[in-house]
Parts: structure tokens; sequence; C-alpha cells
């Protein structure tokens, strides 16, 4: 999966989900959720781009030579990154969604048993 960078706008794109009806109003910013669920999505494109790219030889858009495939699954990851960063498909927000439901149901679990 793709390393994880800060993500100045993380506050931003989570209020214009919440704005776009895909996550509740209110309810709380976690930084590193929305990160990691950026990530998920983002190694999702590169998935299925790569998928995409297999067998693609030569006159492609890295063209050919010995550091084809080297380059290509840079621009394959550079190309996932882009698309989730400019909204994707939608998965971030679900996967943040289930992020914090999973940290709730988590949090209630140790309050119950006394943790």
């Amino acid at each position: 999966m793709t390393a994880l960078r800060s993500n100045p706008d993380y506050a931003i794109q989570i209020q214009q989900a919440q704005s776009a009806g895909l996550l509740p109003k209110g309810g709380p910013v976690n930084r590193k959720a929305w990160e990691t669920a950026q990530g998920l999505e983002a190694n999702f494109f590169q998935t299925m781009l790569g998928a995409m790219f297999e067998g693609v030889e030569g006159e492609g858009p890295m063209g050919a030579g010995p550091g084809q495939d080297a380059w290509r699954g840079m621009l394959i990851e550079k190309y996932g990154e882009t698309i989730a960063a400019k909204g994707g498909v939608g998965l971030a927000p679900q996967i943040y969604r289930e992020m914090l439901r999973h940290q709730e149901l988590s949090a209630h679990a140790s309050q119950r048993s006394g943790r």
C-alpha cells in the first residue's frame, strides 16, 4: 500500500464529503483515519490500473526500455493517488465512516468490560 503523507486539506475534504451527504454532518474529524481511508482508495485504483497495464509492452506511455516496468509502477501509483485525492469513486468516505464506527464500538466494548 502507498505510504501515507500528511494531507493539509483533510478537514476541507471531510467537510466536502459531509456536504455531499457521504458522511454524517457534525461527526468526528480524525485526520489519521481520513488519510488511511484515502490511502486505501488510492491502493484500490492502483490495483485496477495495474491490471489494465499488464501485458502492455513497448510503445505505451512509458516507451520501451530496461526501466519501463519501474517507471510504469510509479506512474500507476501516482495515478491512483491523484484519482483518490480528486474524490475517486467515494470509497474513502465509506471506509472512513466504518473506521470511526469500529473505533466507537471498540470504545463501548472497553467501557463495558471495565478496561
